[in-house]
């Protein structure tokens, strides 16, 4: 479980957590984690459009988790979670940048590197056994 001091938010889940933060993609470099605003994570590019963000700390379990894309030029892009999430031992879930077009299925892509583009993440983390 976290150790962190965390501040009051009025919940129904007990031992609700809120991790929430936001990085700038760089295209298909390296993600720099000095520009990340919100603490308690780390970001790695991990694939095409492929986002992996660490956790500083593990927790028992997962509630929530949504991710926009904030674009300097319009686009048909939307965050999606992918594959398995382990917020627990591994500390990772894996946000995936996808575009839409008509004529095509989903594709994920690389956000490219500008000063205006960022993702935006709020995790809902358990940070107990109790389930209700």
């Amino acid at each position: 479980m976290a150790n962190s001091v965390f501040y009051g938010v009025q919940a129904l889940q007990p031992e609700l957590k809120i991790v929430a933060g936001t990085f700038k993609p760089n295209g298909s470099g390296a993600v720099d984690n000095d520009a990340n605003a919100g603490t308690g994570f780390t970001v790695a590019r991990t694939g095409t459009g492929q986002y992996t963000v660490t956790l500083d700390e593990g927790y028992p379990g997962l509630i929530s988790a949504q991710a926009t894309a904030a674009l300097n030029t319009a686009a048909a892009t939307f965050m999606q979670i992918t594959g398995a999430h382990d917020v627990t031992t591994a500390k990772t879930i894996v946000f995936t940048a996808l575009t839409t077009s008509t004529t095509a299925a989903p594709a994920a892509t690389d956000i490219a590197a500008h000063a205006h583009n960022h993702v935006h993440f709020v995790l809902l983390l358990r940070n107990t056994s109790l389930t209700a």
